[in-house]
């Protein structure tokens, strides 16, 4: 058997901040957990998250015939806060993963760099072929329950993986490979008492714990949902125009890891943490031993100039098709597309309540897509006063699309 040190090792090489290995069993608690959601409507939203999904993902030798053993890493994306946002101006959230490149183009190549060196490795101690599959969360594999199975981290309340030393404050990836190697046990770690990130959620998304409605989650509503967000839900999404962080910012595991990290706010002070709830088994430690080697934020998820952390909102709104693929080229956010970005930037701006948003607004009820019409016609109504009026009467006189119509007439109904 191959020396599973040796492999954490190289792991560590490439820039992962933990590594841990577990068998390639099925996981037939997760199966049962995922398809009774299902069921729920928990995951409506996610027309690809299917029971027969579910059913392959938590069977690792689905994914590759005679898979042994999964490789499970971890990548710490915790950077500095860029500077505080001049207040005078409305401003967006996006969320801390998205600040810089997009994670897949940073660690997929680790991932192959990882699976090549594995086959070598393997052929100079004598071993069999080498075959592997790689997975970055976009895949058919059941990522946290691996993590959890393997050591890397425990089941937080708010659904995310937690580690010691890094928090949820990761981007996870997988190797699943026909090698048999030494795995790891869980950790014995969990939340305990704490509900801070359930009561914390503005919309009511962990309704239990461990439990995740994606209807109601921002991080869904801004990214996944592809057509009008709930009305409902607007008034409670605040200035978050692209992912949520909420129940992670909240987190006293994750406040004791940005204060082990020595990040700060936006003040520049350093980030203390709450105070701990449950003292877990073990103190928590990083993989890596800090006095080998320091911690250094990674320069790929620093926030990057053109889409920074808190982005003025109104100059967003009138992006181009081409200005926006331009300035999002290698950010996550390409993924939302400019009308679901729009759509999300006029709903940020009508919980704003500010008048300076009204003649971007205004502009963009003319938009040529209808999604982020009527949601201009949403935020001008949040607004509300004359101006706000005349232009959603103008809008309502010319518009033609039923759905930016009924947008126009709610919008009046409330300004």
């Amino acid at each position: 058997m191959l020396n599973a040190q040796t492999i954490k090792e190289y792991a560590y090489s490439l820039g992962f901040d933990a590594a841990r290995i577990t068998s390639a069993a099925a996981f037939p608690e997760t199966k049962q957990i995922i398809q009774e959601r299902i069921g729920r409507g928990l995951m409506d939203g996610l027309p690809w998250f299917t029971a027969e999904r579910a059913e392959i993902s938590c069977h690792p030798d689905a994914l590759l015939p005679e898979a042994q053993s999964i490789i499970t890493l971890a990548l710490c994306y915790l950077t500095e806060q860029p500077e505080a946002p001049d207040k005078r101006e409305p401003h967006g959230s996006i969320s801390r993963y998205a600040w810089g490149d997009d994670y897949h183009d940073i660690i997929k190549p680790k991932l192959q760099q990882f699976a090549s060196w594995l086959k070598d490795y393997a052929r100079d101690q004598g071993g069999n072929e080498v075959e592997t599959r790689l997975f970055v969360d976009t895949g058919r594999m059941v990522d946290r329950a691996v993590a959890q199975r393997a050591g890397l981290g425990w089941y937080g309340k708010n659904t995310n993986i937690l580690t010691k030393g890094w928090g949820s404050w990761v981007f996870l990836a997988e190797i699943v490979t026909n090698l048999p190697l030494a795995s790891d046990e869980p950790l014995k770690a969990s939340c305990g008492s704490c509900e801070i990130c359930l009561h914390a959620c503005p919309t009511g998304a962990l309704p239990n714990p461990y439990e995740l409605d994606s209807r109601k989650c921002i991080s869904f509503l801004t990214i996944e949902l592809r057509g009008s967000i709930p009305v409902e839900m607007r008034p409670l999404m605040g200035n978050l125009i692209f992912g949520c962080d909420i129940c992670q910012e909240v987190c006293p595991v994750n406040k004791v890891a940005e204060k082990r990290l020595g990040l700060r706010d936006m003040q520049g002070k350093p980030i203390i943490p709450l105070r701990t709830i449950q003292k877990h088994s073990t103190e928590p430690a990083m993989d890596r031993d800090p006095a080998r080697k320091a911690f250094q934020p990674r320069s790929e998820f620093q926030a990057r100039p053109t889409v920074g952390s808190t982005p003025e909102l109104i100059p967003l709104l009138s992006l181009t098709e081409e200005e926006f693929r331009e300035r999002f080229r290698r950010s996550p956010i390409k993924r939302t597309k400019r009308r679901g970005f729009l759509r999300n930037v006029c709903v940020a701006l009508g919980n704003s309540k500010d008048p300076q948003a009204i003649p971007a607004l205004t502009k963009a009820l003319h938009d040529d897509e209808a999604l982020v019409r009527g949601h201009a016609a949403w935020a001008l109504g949040s607004i509300g006063g004359s101006t706000a009026r005349q232009a959603l009467y103008d809008a309502r006189q010319t518009e033609q699309d039923p759905e930016v119509l009924k947008e126009i007439r709610y919008a009046l109904s409330i300004a």
